[in-house]
């Protein structure tokens, strides 16, 4: 899943070819999400195939596979895919047709095209054109501000995130994206208003994860009531996405306030529901030092 958790269920696996011929159905992953795919892959070829996960109401990241050459042996170990519920992905490009107005809707349409083939700076120029042409494209203001994020262009990403939102207040992705910036940043004040304007428009809890935001930036400022209340808000059952990262953020606040054993017990969940997190090992280091003097703190969010 999108918080690098395991689906609990089969999901089905696709594949996609730029040319259309390539595209087939694949293997069922079992309910950690594993699968094997046993194909020909010719990596010289021109054409540009990716895997993704079919699962109804959530949408899939795509994993490449037309670079993978066979040369280095018969068995690749791919990226994870990711699942999001329909509309929780802050990063997926382009959009609905009903949200593309008229005005700027040439320059949408050549900006796609260009996403399409990777080339990015003529997305974000065409892209640029668009909001150019109408300020009120929100739509194209958040493939923009996402474009400049990949490129760690933040400066930009916010002001892109920002008009977004000025553009159409009702639009919940850019203040997602543009809470995650001013947490990689520590814009923490900053993050506090985004959301505080955000949390009263997500009404389905699509987003828990701006509630971790939260939890994070009121544990840097050594508020740990509010911090612990935020980070069981991530939390939430009812949410239509997962935020298990709050788990671990949960446990350092229990930590930070001398519950040492409810700390260690957030923790050790936290590696249970998503075992393959990047910083595992980091973790799993920290646990057994807690309260020891040196120990190794892990990030409290990761970001890409």
């Amino acid at each position: 899943m999108a918080d690098g958790s395991a689906p609990g269920k089969s999901v089905g696996t696709q594949r996609m070819c730029t040319d259309g011929y390539g595209n087939a159905p694949g293997p069922l992953t079992d309910k950690d999400g594993k699968y094997t795919w046993r194909m020909d892959v010719n990596f010289m070829g021109s054409r540009r195939c990716y895997i993704l996960a079919t699962l109804n109401g959530f949408d899939s990241t795509q994993v490449e596979i037309s670079n993978v050459n066979p040369a280095t042996g018969v068995n690749v170990d791919l990226a994870p895919i990711k699942l999001s519920v329909t509309g929780g992905d802050p990063y997926q490009l382009g959009g609905a047709d009903k949200d593309v107005p008229a005005k700027g809707s040439v320059e949408w349409k050549n900006a796609m095209k260009a996403i399409n083939v990777n080339d990015v700076a003529t997305a974000m120029s065409q892209l640029k054109a668009a909001t150019a042409v109408n300020p009120k494209f929100a739509l194209a203001w958040h493939n923009l501000g996402v474009l400049n994020d990949f490129q760690r262009n933040y400066a930009d990403s916010i002001s892109a995130y920002t008009s977004a939102i000025e553009a159409n207040p009702k639009m919940l992705t850019p203040y997602v994206a543009l809470a995650r910036v001013q947490t990689r940043q520590g814009d923490w004040p900053g993050l506090g208003k985004t959301v505080a304007s955000f949390l009263p428009l997500d009404k389905s809890i699509i987003f828990p994860e701006m509630h971790l935001h939260l939890a994070v930036a009121q544990y840097k400022l050594k508020d740990l009531a509010a911090a612990e209340a935020s980070a069981n808000a991530a939390l939430n059952p009812k949410a239509k996405q997962s935020a298990n990262r709050a788990k671990y953020v949960l446990g350092r606040i229990l930590e930070a306030k001398g519950d040492t054993a409810g700390a260690k017990q957030h923790m050790n969940r936290y590696l249970e529901l998503v075992p393959d997190a990047e910083d595992a090992a980091v973790i799993k280091s920290h646990i057994e030092k807690i309260g020891q003097a040196g120990a190794a703190e892990p990030e409290l969010e990761l970001f890409k």
